[in-house]
């Protein structure tokens, strides 16, 4: 048997087990992971809750310009050296973005770039990764980060479906908007792309189910056709697409359009909500705050640096700050990512087999992956 294929039938034994180190717990009857976006006007803001049933360290990452990188496979972090069969692709960075990382530099769990790209993931456990193997693959982290690094559309993020794919141990669906305000949703069922945009999203919103069953479910509730009291909670279901749904509609203006963002967030968290953000793509201003660190924080895209000459630099999205903490952005080092990344990993449950072999190549993995990447800039 061959390195590659030995390699992914082990990887294979601890995938189904690792779903709740994706960033976003498996959607359970407390709820999970959602994401919006609210457009009325010149208002354009995303939200997004991320949910845990443990403590999520992590970091606000600014993310240079001008990077020169390489495609990186989940087989490639578990490897100790690339995979020669795997398709690669290479870049230069295009934009500069800032993104909210629980596993470390150039592996965000979502974010917005300089042009008005919002990119985020929210789990779905129907997922399938597409098996095409003559396209470029990419861990699924770091898709996103390709799509912020390249794409200032939400047209050029779905464009891009024909040059790479994503892949990993994680079941997710991916939520986009960019600053003209148009959204889509990507979702990867039986090993395809599908893709919901204009006519096929009539309600910018994203939680833990296909979004095809949200369409189909919400016209049961009063307003959207049907009888039901949208506020109440019916059997087992998750309702907080529909209360995204009634909050959304029932915008004036008179409350701060950020406040009420965050008021939708605090709305749809039922019980183990880590982090919450929003995203303000016309005025590129983002807006944070966590459960360790409740108080709201924010970073201007105006106030930063984006040239790749300029190290990297991030701030612990848990310190307990408050207001505009451009300032309090400091270097990220390969040090303090790697540490980062091993705290992450250190929370998370993967098993005896899991903790004892796949924790350590990720951690492994993820700390050397961004090392060869290189700042074209003289």
């Amino acid at each position: 048997m061959k390195r590659e294929s030995l390699l992914m039938l082990v990887m294979g034994v601890f995938v189904g087990v690792l779903q709740p180190a994706c960033g976003a717990s498996v959607p359970t009857s407390s709820g999970s992971c959602a994401t919006f976006a609210l457009s009325r006007g010149s208002t354009l803001l995303v939200g997004h809750n991320l949910d845990e049933n443990i403590k999520v360290p992590g970091l606000i990452v600014l993310n240079p310009q001008g990077v020169a990188k390489e495609n990186v496979t989940f087989g490639d972090l578990m490897s100790s050296s690339r995979i020669r069969s795997a398709a690669r692709l290479r870049w230069v960075s295009r934009y500069g973005s800032v993104t909210y990382n629980v596993f470390g530099r150039e592996f965000p769990d979502g974010g917005m770039n300089e042009a008005g790209l919002y990119v985020g993931e929210m789990t779905l456990m129907t997922t399938v990764w597409p098996e095409n193997r003559h396209l470029p693959r990419m861990y699924h982290h770091q898709w996103m980060q390709y799509l912020l690094d390249n794409c200032a559309t939400v047209d050029e993020a779905l464009a891009s479906l024909s040059k790479a794919l994503p892949e990993g141990h994680c079941k997710w669906h991916f939520f986009v908007a960019d600053r003209e305000g148009r959204a889509a949703v990507v979702e990867f069922l039986k090993e395809k792309p599908l893709v919901y945009a204009g006519g096929r999203l009539p309600h910018k919103i994203l939680c833990n189910d296909p979004y095809d069953g949200e369409l189909r479910d919400l016209p049961n509730y009063q307003g959207f056709g049907g009888t039901r009291k949208a506020e109440l909670r019916y059997q087992r279901e998750d309702p907080r697409f529909r209360w995204a749904a009634v909050m959304l509609r029932g915008y004036d203006g008179v409350v701060p359009a950020v406040d009420y963002v965050f008021a939708i967030l605090k709305r749809l968290d039922t019980g183990n909500n880590k982090w919450a953000l929003v995203f303000d793509i016309r005025n590129a201003r983002v807006y944070f705050r966590t459960s360790l660190a409740p108080r709201v924080r924010w970073v201007d895209f105006a106030d930063l640096d984006f040239a790749c000459s300029k190290p990297p630099r991030a701030l612990d999205i848990n310190r307990d700050l408050d207001g505009n903490v451009e300032k309090q952005l400091a270097v990220l080092t390969q040090a303090w990512n790697r540490d980062a990344i091993g705290r992450a990993w250190a929370g998370i449950d993967a098993g005896f087999m899991g903790n004892l072999f796949f924790k350590p190549r990720m951690v492994h993995g993820l700390g050397n992956a961004s090392v060869a990447f290189s700042c074209t800039e003289k």
